[in-house]
């Protein structure tokens, strides 16, 4: 979603999900056949190198009947002739009575019983994939139906075109019967201005059924060259189809589900020499922007922007909405230019919103970079806006 100004992409925005650019300690993820384990009451902990799960989500998924004896504490797990016994701080398992030593004992937690998971998920006879990057554990089941490995190959492929730039290959990827079909152009325009690195941190198909999938993502995108690009991460449910008879997977549709972009720390210390004339333009582009919307002013907050832009109508819309529900008093606290090129510029901006009148509305700041082009005659104005963050004000 483009949007422009700040403030309208705020008000679209501010209810949206956001993702933190680099959680410091991620929650770790249970996939069962790309199925994410649902685990309401309790997350899994590490422990050395080995992951505990609370029990009786995991023996549930795995099919298996759960008995637990509190009096010796121990749990039995059993499913069509084979049986598994773990006692509660004991290293000493049982598969069908044999002995088996384990990297961790089971333990309680809050009320909560833990078992190992790749003891548990190998002992009724399951892969186990540990993958690091995003703290996530894949179990694979022999009975598994839904096709993990084509699924699978189809995102490692768009991550391969995507960093090669592979058009063809990329397009490949599209079922050319769905309306994805026509964002050939705007592909081949991304791969001729920008470079940009592509990563699937998580993988989590929702639903498979026949010929049809349905498919959540995390991704990341990250600029390698070319003109001022903000990074950014992403969580996207895909559609997928495949042809009766056939084996490959192909895109039939994309949402987005939530959207971060991220400023790289370097940017804000970086120093831009942008001339005199055009830095207090560009800056005066800004404040005016936020002077008409103050002043309620439709003509006035709509010259700033480009007409051009396809955000124009939209913002026009979004400003007719505003003014009208609403009056609010809105304040640019700080502005820095963070790229020019002579004819486009981007703006690290500052900006808090507080409702002086209208229906319920949470007064907040929002951490924003505007981008602004010069047009034919010579004038800046903006064409896009990134919202980074959106913290709610003290009441």
């Amino acid at each position: 979603m483009k949007l422009v100004p700040s403030l309208l992409a705020t008000l679209v925005l501010s209810g949206s999900i956001s993702l933190s650019a680099a959680a410091a300690t991620k929650p770790i993820t249970v996939l069962v056949d790309q199925q994410k384990l649902n685990l309401t009451t309790a997350a899994p902990i590490q422990e050395g190198n080995s992951v505990l799960i609370p029990m009786r989500p995991i023996f549930e998924k795995l099919g298996m009947k759960l008995v637990w004896d509190a009096k010796s504490n121990t749990i039995t797990a059993t499913k069509e002739g084979l049986s598994i016994k773990l006692q509660t701080g004991s290293k000493k398992a049982t598969i069908n009575g044999t002995v088996k030593q384990l990297a961790s004992a089971p333990k309680t937690i809050d009320k909560v019983t833990y078992v190992p998971l790749r003891f548990v998920s190998e002992a009724t006879g399951n892969s186990v994939e540990w993958k690091a990057a995003s703290r996530t554990v894949a179990i694979t089941s022999k009975e598994n139906t839904v096709d993990v490995k084509g699924i699978s190959a189809l995102f490692d492929k768009y991550v391969t075109y995507s960093n090669t730039e592979n058009y063809d290959g990329f397009m490949s990827l599209i079922d050319p019967e769905s309306p994805l079909a026509g964002i050939g152009p705007g592909i081949k325009e991304q791969y001729e201005i920008f470079d940009a690195k592509t990563t699937v941190l998580q993988m989590e198909i929702i639903d498979s059924k026949g010929n049809e999938a349905t498919v959540h993502t995390v991704e990341t995108s990250e600029k390698v060259s070319g003109p001022f690009m903000l990074d950014s991460q992403a969580e996207y449910v895909y559609s997928l189809t495949r042809k009766a008879g056939g084996s490959a997977w192909q895109i039939s549709g994309i949402q987005i589900a939530a959207l971060q972009y991220i400023l790289p720390a370097d940017v804000l210390e970086s120093k831009v020499t942008v001339p005199k004339t055009d830095e207090d333009q560009i800056k005066a582009v800004v404040q005016a922007n936020v002077d008409y919307s103050n002043k309620e002013d439709l003509d006035g907050a709509l010259s700033t922007i480009d007409e051009t832009s396809p955000a124009y109508e939209q913002s026009k819309e979004l400003y007719m909405q505003m003014f009208k529900a609403y009056d609010l008093a809105i304040t640019l606290d700080s502005s820095k230019i963070i790229d020019y090129t002579g004819d486009t510029a981007a703006v690290y901006t500052v900006q808090t919103s507080k409702k002086v009148k209208g229906p319920e509305f949470q007064d907040s700041r929002a951490v924003s970079v505007n981008i602004l082009k010069k047009t034919a005659d010579g004038k800046w104005k903006l064409t896009q806006t990134y919202i980074l963050t959106t913290t709610a004000l003290n009441q």
